[in-house]
């Protein structure tokens, strides 16, 4: 049985991969996602909150749909009521979120936990490094990927900064990184890291993640020691049930190495 997540979570999906369109032909509220990636986390979380949460806005359920011509999958809601709904309880912004900020009513402790949760679950990454230390000879530490770190990037300036205050007040030690601009004129994207074990292991224990993206790596990473880079969905399960190595994702060297030392312990 999955608790369906409260509105504090939503609003945390919404800062992320949500739109509200809005036009005189047409009211347009869109959330999307990688379909690849995160199928299951539309489909067992998102599509049933949105229908336990704000079915009383809505002229029908929702129903999640893929679009794998595109590769994404995701809830689209053409309904004025629920749209003006959406901005005048939480004055959420219209088109572009470039100036987008954590809606007014997270206030307390709870509310900050669930929204950031919502957040990083959509916009957010978890991704594994290997240490760049210099050694004289190869070893485990620098071949394989198991230095873990927390990420969000937006174009939100305004948001990273209330994120890394929200974050500062729940105990955790984040670092506001250089801004960058990938192309000439776009927008520049600002993100934030939480880049040390002790952070990682407190948002593990104390707000985690919902969606089995980020879920399949950190128990990789739990049950290995490591987490090999671009990697699936599908090949991360594979992995989960013993079913593919996560040492082929690595040269032939370096996965007879790790073999020979793994047995040598």
């Amino acid at each position: 049985m999955i608790n369906i997540p409260s509105t504090e979570e939503f609003l945390g999906w919404h800062v992320g991969d949500g739109c509200i369109s809005v036009t005189k032909k047409r009211n347009q509220y869109t959330l999307t996602g990688d379909l690849t990636q995160e199928f299951p986390f539309y489909k067992k979380i998102i599509s049933p909150s949105f229908n336990k949460i704000f079915l009383e806005y809505l002229d029908s359920p929702v129903i999640l749909r893929k679009y794998e011509s595109v590769g994404v999958c995701g809830i689209y809601i053409f309904n004025k009521k629920f749209i003006n709904m959406l901005k005048e309880n939480f004055d959420l912004p219209v088109g572009k979120k470039l100036n987008i900020q954590i809606p007014k009513i997270i206030r307390t402790k709870e509310q900050q936990i669930s929204f950031l949760r919502g957040l990083f679950d959509t916009d957010g990454s978890i991704y594994f490094c290997k240490s760049y230390t210099k050694r004289k000879c190869i070893s485990l530490c620098n071949q394989l990927h198991y230095i873990p770190k927390i990420k969000i990037a937006t174009i939100s300036k305004i948001l990273v900064g209330q994120v890394y205050n929200s974050l500062k007040n729940l105990g955790f030690c984040p670092r506001i990184q250089k801004p960058i601009q990938q192309r000439q004129n776009e927008f520049f994207m600002h993100s934030l890291v939480m880049d040390t074990n002790k952070d990682v292991t407190k948002w593990i224990k104390e707000i985690g993640f919902l969606n089995l993206k980020h879920l399949t790596k950190i128990n990789i990473w739990k049950k290995f020691g490591f987490c090999p880079p671009n990697t699936t969905l599908q090949e991360r399960l594979k992995i989960l049930n013993n079913n593919l190595n996560p040492l082929v994702f690595y040269p032939k060297s370096i996965n007879s190495y790790c073999v020979k030392e793994w047995t040598s312990q």
